[in-house]
């Protein structure tokens, strides 16, 4: 398909514009700000992926679960779900769900600041001021999660829980930091951070074993990493709602739109406007309406249809065509017959309105068309026509004219 000069200059400037936006871009744009959430999908320092591979090397069978906890399995036994510094708050069913998992003999190893909201019977205080480094601290206690040694943490959070109910492995003084407790049939672990177990710091001795000492050993548990309080959703529908994709399918939505508009009237089927016929009288017709109206003629324009009829009525009768309007009227009543008595009023009225300085169109155009009506009733245009039918009718849009 040949391109238009016109297009190609067009393709070319935006083609142009297109370039000079990608290099803005390019070298305008900031560095992608490193994200803070843990996730198993995050290779940057505070993401988890490293350990979730880790696990899958040490012969754990884990899996990411992008799925409300309302589908937890309901027989939760020797299962391990892993929330890592969730941000996103839990309904009320799936509170509850979180709740049965535990009765049920699940155990759930959280991290972070917001454990109350998730878990039963956790109690913390925030640390107002994170530290940027982590620092190192040494076992509370001799347990199973204390068996790998020293831990490096910047504790977000501080258990404030009653003493007899839980189990303080680790602490910052007097403030634990890893703690573990019952609840129902199953068990909570708690850390003050994620810290042991992100990209920076999962490779420390002691970390990697805190994290292998919650979960258990790797033939034994199912561990099922969170995602889905980080805000992963597994469900098409529900990934379409998030706003960065609803706005990008409206945008795409919106430029195929304007490439359908646009392809469709430079490519749609041409037609040529009608163009009306020189050979149609109408075209005379404009013509001499619009001189009349440019000249501001309009006493011309009744004047000479008036002298036209005159014309034809003495020729038609053989008398002199100056004779007076009424002695007029008078004759082509008596001589042809004519039963219609308003042609005397209007010959009079036409007689009037030539001498009226004030004649309006709409006026003048009435006198004329009823002048024309009683031309068509006497008969007077001769019946001999200008062009004949046969050569009107090869002509669109033409029709014969008459005199």
């Amino acid at each position: 398909m040949k391109i238009e000069r016109s297009d190609r200059r067009l393709l070319i400037w935006a083609g142009a514009f297109m370039l000079i936006v990608m290099l803005a871009l390019t070298f305008l744009s900031q560095d992608e700000e490193e994200s803070s959430i843990p996730s198993t999908y995050s290779a940057q320092r505070s993401g988890a992926k490293a350990a979730f591979l880790l696990l899958q090397q040490a012969g754990y069978k884990v899996q990411r679960w992008e799925q409300t906890p309302t589908t937890l399995p309901s027989n939760p036994a020797h299962t391990v779900l892993v929330l890592v510094s969730p941000f996103r708050a839990p309904t009320s069913d799936e509170k509850n769900a979180l709740q049965t998992y535990l009765d049920r003999g699940g155990k759930v190893l959280v991290t972070g600041r917001s454990a109350s909201i998730y878990v039963p019977q956790a109690e913390t205080e925030n640390e107002p001021a994170i530290s940027p480094v982590a620092k190192e601290y040494q076992p509370q206690l001799l347990t199973p999660l204390t068996r790998g040694g020293a831990i490096q943490m910047s504790p977000g959070a501080y258990w404030k829980g009653p003493a007899t109910s839980s189990l303080a492995h680790y602490s910052d003084g007097d403030r634990p930091i890893v703690v573990s407790y019952k609840a129902g049939l199953g068990e909570v672990i708690w850390w003050g951070a994620s810290t042991p177990l992100t990209n920076a710091a999962i490779a420390k001795s002691g970390n990697m074993a805190l994290l292998l000492n919650s979960l258990g050993q790797p033939d034994e548990v199912q561990v099922y990493w969170d995602e889905y309080f980080h805000g992963e959703q597994s469900s098409l529908i529900r990934y379409a709602g998030d706003p960065p994709l609803l706005f990008g399918l409206l945008q795409t939505l919106l430029v195929f739109l304007a490439l359908l508009f646009t392809f469709s009237r430079r490519n749609g089927p041409i037609h040529p406007l009608p163009q009306p016929s020189r050979l149609s009288p109408l075209e005379f017709i404009s013509t001499l309406g619009k001189l009349y109206r440019r000249a501001n003629a309009v006493h011309s324009a009744l004047a000479i249809p008036y002298a036209r009829f005159r014309a034809q009525a003495a020729r038609q009768l053989g008398i002199n065509q100056d004779v007076p309007a009424d002695d007029l009227a008078r004759a082509l009543k008596n001589r042809m017959r004519y039963k219609d008595d308003s042609l005397a009023e209007l010959l009079r009225q036409i007689e009037n309105a030539l001498h009226s300085p004030e004649l309006q169109e709409a006026q003048a155009l009435e006198l004329v068309q009823q002048l024309n009506q009683h031309t068509q009733k006497l008969k007077l245009n001769p019946t001999e026509r200008q062009e004949t039918d046969l050569h009107a009718n090869r002509v669109p849009g033409a029709y014969a004219r008459t005199n």
